[in-house]
């Protein structure tokens, strides 16, 4: 998996935090949001994010998720262990 991130994005900082609370390996893309306008607003992302937003995740079979509750919900399910919520209802 790749991972689109900007180190100050609390959005991709999120998505971080669920794949090493799964242990899942994946490959951070550092995708600078200031640099020249912007990375984020180049053909080349855009064309794997059309929103031009950070994180972006992108699957080994090149499905992209865009969104960070998209790509935690993504996860959950794809690896249900460890669970990032507790079971209770109140707990969560």
């Amino acid at each position: 998996m790749d991972l689109f991130t900007y180190y100050r994005s609390t959005s991709s900082y999120r998505v971080r935090i669920a794949l090493a609370l799964k242990g899942l390996a994946f490959n951070p893309l550092p995708v600078n949001l200031i640099r020249d306008g912007g990375e984020h607003h180049t053909p080349d992302y855009l064309a794997i994010n059309p929103q031009g937003r950070v994180p972006s995740l992108r699957l080994d079979d090149g499905e992209v998720i865009i969104q960070s509750m998209a790509i935690i919900e993504y996860l959950e399910e794809l690896s249900p262990e460890p669970a990032l919520l507790p079971d209770a209802l109140l707990d969560r």
